[in-house]
């Protein structure tokens, strides 16, 4: 009798925790119809980054003045470097890109890219950052995450309140629990939508009168 020649070992079975390549925006059948892309308009854009050049070329000449007391230019720098940070901040943002559908989110950005599906949602939380102590103006911060991806968005965003909507219903759906700041916030947006809504209706009926 031959001997038993040995068998080859087997390949490695793959685990079923490898990521699916499947873009969760637009899974099979998905036409780019039925996908919303928001970005952040220039007009908005424009002046932060005029704001940052501005601030940065005053803050590094005052820097670079000779005669200039060392804390002065020190503090110059400093705030040079905070011009800096918020150019590169304000640039990325308005490279940005988020791609919404029933499905999923996407947000493709300088820094890279990121992606789930809603039933994925894990985290939604809304914050309001004033510019005035009054509160009456400023602008809405929306987190979304699931695992370790997470998507920031803001007010200024073009489709910022269809985005607000679909994550809001998502997050409901999958039980989310939201903490006392998202839900204050929340309905302060719906304060607000219901007086532009009635300031509207108000505008509608006194033209046809």
């Amino acid at each position: 009798m031959e001997p038993e020649q040995a068998q080859a070992p087997k390949a490695p079975s793959v685990p079923s925790t490898v990521p699916s390549t499947v873009d969760p925006v637009k899974p099979a059948g998905v036409g780019d119809s039925e996908v919303q892309t928001m970005g952040y308009p220039s007009k908005l854009m424009a002046p932060d980054l005029a704001k940052s050049i501005v601030g940065l070329l005053i803050c590094g000449v005052i820097a670079l003045i000779p005669e200039m007391l060392a804390i002065i230019q020190w503090t110059s720098a400093g705030l040079a470097l905070l011009f800096v940070f918020y150019f590169a901040r304000t640039v990325i943002r308005f490279q940005s890109k988020i791609y919404v559908s029933e499905y999923g989110i996407r947000l493709s950005s300088l820094r890279g890219g990121t992606a789930f599906a809603w039933p994925e949602l894990s985290k939604f939380r809304l914050r309001y950052f004033s510019t005035k102590r009054d509160g009456n103006k400023g602008w809405f911060e929306l987190t979304l995450q699931a695992g370790d991806a997470k998507i920031v968005a803001e007010s200024t965003l073009d489709g910022f309140d269809d985005l607000l909507e679909i994550s809001r219903d998502w997050a409901k759906d999958n039980q989310l629990l939201v903490d006392d700041v998202t839900r204050t916030n929340l309905m302060r947006m719906d304060e607000a939508e219901t007086l532009v809504k009635a300031a509207a209706s108000e505008r509608k009926h006194g033209g046809i009168n």
